[in-house]
């Protein structure tokens, strides 16, 4: 696991929207993780390119390069952190895709935050209380 030095997971948070941004990293801070927050696809391909993150949580349609596009990228220059993609898309092939690029699940819009808690919790295989 890429932790810092305190221990606490690292987390890269990408949604235009800053409301779910937000949202999203005030549950995952309430868990001890560390978040990263971009707000686009190009600082989004940035960040992992320059950083290494225990998990990533990106929505699909965002400005500037699409998530399925950052995905490609982080393919390409084997970067190999986990994604999960969350999103409002309701487009099967989208989804599909984004599966095969490296993510490993999907929430939908909108999203319980007992949910996304669990799978985060899940994908960085921290036990649940």
């Amino acid at each position: 696991m890429a932790t810092e030095e305190s221990g606490s997971p690292r987390i890269l948070v990408v949604d235009d929207q800053q409301s779910i941004s937000m949202l999203i990293s005030r549950c995952l801070e309430s868990i001890g993780c560390s978040v990263t927050v971009a707000y686009d696809g190009d600082e989004a391909l940035k960040l992992g390119l320059e950083q290494n993150f225990d998990l990533v949580l990106i929505d699909n349609w965002l400005p500037g390069l699409l998530g399925v596009e950052v995905l490609q990228a982080w393919k390409e220059a084997d970067r190999p952190f986990p994604v999960i993609l969350v999103s409002a898309l309701s487009d099967q092939d989208a989804i599909v895709k984004s599966l095969q690029l490296g993510a490993v699940d999907f929430i939908r819009k909108p999203f319980d935050v007992q949910e996304l808690i669990a799978r985060v919790n899940v994908h960085l295989r921290v036990p649940q209380p």
